[in-house]
């Protein structure tokens, strides 16, 4: 008899559970399959028990894990004894995302990215960034430009830096239409956009309302706080540097709405804009600070090339957590909030996910890239799906249940320098100077 009890012929009793609604859940009682079925033929069963119509492929986890071999492969590698009766789960499954938009840009396209209050990731060159809220894109480029974009259309420009835009991140909805955007000039500045309110009458170039110094080198990530009265950045001078909001103003937008000068780009003019000063800076990373998030209100979250990712108390600005890595940092990511968990990567080439909870060392590896990651984002309400960009020229979808991707998604014919969420929607830019968005039911 093989390990377990597992013959190739063996049959295996099992429950089917779920916590899906009621009219997806199949009559609790056990039956038998033979050992060798795979998740397909798991799938079948379970429309066949519900009696789709239109069937709908299902995902399936042993003891939390997502299912990826037939039945045998998966109790032998977990040695799960087949004569006990198994409770297997199922869920919907994620279909492969489908293209929609390609939006092709005058430079290269990195996105440092928030949709609402959700982590950002930071590249480890920085080149640009794209936002998103709603249907609304924004990307930041190396030719200091922000624009927005909807439905494959460009609605606005604005110059705003002297360099590239290293990072964008969109302020909570309940602070308005501001944008934050963070460049290679050494500044930050708090932006307002017309193109995210939809009161506006008209869409108009983009207005800078504070710009924000401090920074003795580029700024390379941004992040502003759950409720948005604050924001933290991080920067080639290895600090973060911790700013208010306060700047976002009803009155102060009319007011540099006026004074804006308007070029090529729609310049917003510096003297219309307020001045700013950090209230607390963080201190500890010995290289670039290359990704910073925010995701709640009393944690925040860095990424550094000096291989370490740390977690803060953002009230004291105390390091409270480190893990110490082999290699450079280029991204983080933090799960929804309420949990621990903190995905990274860099030029490791594997997707971390690391616990704080747990022992130093006990951190998950996803492996599947064949270059740098450049940019990881947690799905903003599954804290179970991550997508990751690669130098590899692929952006991979995965359920961290699983070792193994759930899709790869191919177009790029660059470098992959970052990637969002947008509602149903992933968003990645590139190299190859495009953004492109694909749809996405997880």
């Amino acid at each position: 008899m093989a390990a377990n009890g597992v013959e190739d012929d063996t049959q295996i009793t099992c429950r089917f559970i779920t916590k899906l609604p009621q009219e997806f859940r199949v009559p609790g009682m056990s039956v038998a399959v033979p050992s060798s079925i795979t998740r397909l033929g798991l799938s079948k069963m379970v429309n066949h028990l519900l009696d789709m119509d239109p069937v709908k492929p299902f995902d399936f986890l042993i003891n939390g894990e997502l299912v990826r071999q037939s039945l045998k492969k998966f109790l032998l590698a977990k040695t799960i004894s087949a004569e006990t009766v198994l409770d297997i789960e199922y869920v919907f499954a994620v279909e492969p995302p489908t293209p929609k938009q390609q939006h092709p840009h005058d430079d290269w396209c990195a996105v440092h990215v928030n949709v609402i209050r959700h982590a950002l990731c930071c590249m480890p060159l920085g080149r640009i960034g794209v936002a998103t809220r709603g249907d609304n894109i924004l990307s930041g480029c190396y030719d200091g430009v922000l624009r927005s974009w909807k439905d494959a259309e460009e609605t606005s420009s604005t110059r705003l830096h002297s360099g590239p835009i290293k990072a964008v991140a969109v302020l909570p909805e309940q602070q308005g239409p501001l944008v934050l955007t963070a460049g290679q000039d050494h500044t930050v500045q708090l932006v307002h956009v017309s193109a995210l309110d939809d009161t506006a009458s008209t869409t108009e170039a983009a207005t800078t309302l504070a710009v924000y110094r401090d920074h003795t080198d580029a700024v390379a990530s941004v992040a502003p706080s759950p409720e948005g009265s604050l924001f933290v950045s991080s920067s080639w001078d290895s600090s973060l540097r911790v700013w208010s909001t306060a700047a976002a103003e009803p009155e102060a937008a009319r007011t540099a709405g006026a004074k804006r000068r308007k070029g090529d780009a729609g310049e917003a003019a510096p003297s219309a804009a307020l001045e700013q000063r950090c209230r607390q800076e963080l201190s500890g990373h010995s290289q670039c600070a290359s990704s910073v998030a925010w995701p709640s209100t009393d944690t925040i979250v860095s990424g550094s090339w000096d291989h370490s990712v740390r977690r803060w108390d953002a009230e004291t600005a105390v390091n409270v957590d480190t893990f110490n890595g082999s290699k450079a940092v280029y991204c983080v990511a933090a799960a929804l909030q309420g949990s621990e968990l903190v995905a990274f990567g860099g030029a490791e080439r594997a997707l971390h996910v690391w616990d704080p909870r747990m022992p130093i060392g006990q951190e998950t590896l996803y492996s599947s890239h064949t270059d740098w990651i450049s940019a990881v984002a947690w799905h903003p309400t599954s804290e179970h799906h991550v997508a990751t960009a690669s130098y590899d020229k692929s952006v991979k979808l995965w359920d961290l249940r699983t070792a193994v991707p759930l899709h790869t998604l191919q177009g790029h014919t660059d470098k992959v320098l970052c990637v969002s969420w947008a509602g149903g929607k992933l968003v990645s830019g590139g190299a190859d100077c495009t953004v492109r968005s694909y749809n996405v039911v997880v």
